[in-house]
């Protein structure tokens, strides 16, 4: 049966850098780009706090609507921040999560920022998106260690991506 996911990325629609992180585990782990069975939609948050604007809803609403194939999931992708010494970003992300559970979105979590997680160092936000563009030049997927994306709970430089990806995808290795 064919699916649809629904990436809500908290990157702006010009930069991209959120998908081109997320699309690169897709290529490699699940083919998605060359399985007909699978569409990946994606809405861009424009900033953190964006996730439950009326535009955002309207987005994905009309995502659902369009795709006529076969299931929509969304999945709500976050970092962290500094959830473990800031009790502001503490609260932000139980916010974000409960918005997830209570709407049926699934919430992938990038501990501390998901430069962190793929690069393994935070990035300075006026220079996100070239490092995007050199870790996809650099292949830098291929260094990735898997176990860091199918994390059960929140610790430094993991995700729990792939845990909820395979929730809907099957890896190819």
């Amino acid at each position: 049966m064919a699916i649809q996911i629904i990436l809500v990325m908290e990157a702006d629609e010009q930069s991209r850098s959120d998908y081109i992180y997320i699309s690169s585990i897709l290529d490699l782990w699940y083919d998605f780009r060359v399985r007909s069975d699978i569409k990946i939609s994606r809405v861009f948050m424009d900033g953190k706090g964006n996730y439950n604007k009326k535009k955002i809803v309207k987005k994905i609403d009309r995502a659902i609507k369009e795709y006529r194939n076969g299931d929509s999931h969304v999945v709500y992708c976050f970092d962290t921040d500094k959830f473990d010494s800031n009790p502001d970003d503490l609260r932000v992300l139980q916010e974000e999560q409960k918005y997830c559970d209570e709407n049926g979105y699934d919430f992938v979590w990038f501990c501390h920022d998901i430069e962190e997680v793929f690069l393994g160092a935070s990035v300075s936000k006026n220079k996100k998106t070239d490092k995007a563009k050199e870790y996809i030049v650099n292949n830098g997927v291929n260094k990735l260690d898997k176990g860091d994306f199918i994390a059960e709970t929140i610790s430094k430089k993991r995700s729990n991506l792939v845990k909820v990806l395979e929730k809907y995808l099957v890896k190819n290795n």
